[in-house]
């Protein structure tokens, strides 16, 4: 499935976002704001029609993330004291789910999104 410019910019915000989080999730064992901080996150398409690459920033507060900028989606999710990243990423209908590990600032992990077709990788950085 070919998306159009709306959609695949969504698609890629959303593997973004959940690259970031998950770079959030892998500080070391403690409590969520162990995690805090600005994350640059970088995230391929391995599947799917969907941007083959994306860069995009978030910000985590209290193991909790959001986007930060430009952001043209919803994030919700979980990062808890021991780096495990699990998030979603809502736009126009379509939803996609990023896990990973997090630890000492950076982390990775993959993501997928069944409404779009898609899937990936993404790694992100404090």
């Amino acid at each position: 499935m070919i998306l159009a410019g709306p959609f695949r910019l969504f698609t890629a915000t959303l593997i973004a976002a959940g690259s970031i989080e998950a770079a959030m999730a892998e500080a070391p064992v403690g409590t969520p704001q162990s995690v805090d901080g600005v994350y640059a996150v970088d995230i391929e398409t391995r599947q799917g029609d969907c941007d083959k690459n994306y860069h995009w920033k978030i910000a985590v507060s209290g193991g909790r993330i959001r986007s930060i900028g430009d952001s043209p989606m919803a994030a919700s999710g979980q990062i808890n004291g021991l780096g495990n990243v699990a998030l979603a990423f809502q736009r126009f209908g379509h939803v996609a789910t990023a896990t990973g590990k997090l630890a000492r600032g950076a982390g990775s992990g993959t993501w997928s999104s069944a409404t779009l077709q898609c899937a990936g990788s993404w790694h992100a950085t404090r």
